[in-house]
């Protein structure tokens, strides 16, 4: 048995409006999956491989020490690739190609609160 690999890459560009002050947008695109044969160890574990490519739009909003942020990847490419036991149990009158399933949009809400620097006088005043 062995646990599958699963590897992403994100990648875009981000805009900062001037007229709002911490307000942001961003656009990327996105690339995640589960790869037919592990980099590292076995393969012989069960695993549905596959890769999701999808773009990413998102938003952000930071008031002080807070950041909020808000991005929503939807799925282009969904491709749901042979595993070798789908490989494996193929005869030439039977192909087999398992099922998958991906999801069509994520919503992913993030919340991020920056640590200020210490301020000495706060502490040597005790």
């Amino acid at each position: 048995m062995s646990v599958p690999d699963q590897y992403a890459l994100r990648a875009g560009l981000f805009y900062s409006i001037k007229q709002i002050h911490g307000l942001g947008f961003s656009l990327g695109g996105r690339l995640e999956g589960v790869p037919i044969r592990d980099v590292i160890g076995e393969s012989g574990g069960f695993r549905r491989p596959g890769y999701v490519i999808s773009v990413e739009p998102g938003v952000s909003y930071m008031l002080g020490n807070v950041t909020a942020t808000l991005n929503v990847p939807v799925a282009l490419v969904r491709n749901r690739t042979r595993s070798l036991t789908d490989i494996a149990d193929s005869t030439p009158d039977n192909y087999r190609h398992g099922d998958a399933a991906f999801a069509d949009y994520l919503i992913n809400f993030g919340l991020v609160w920056r640590i200020p620097k210490k301020i000495p006088e706060v502490f040597n005043s005790l």
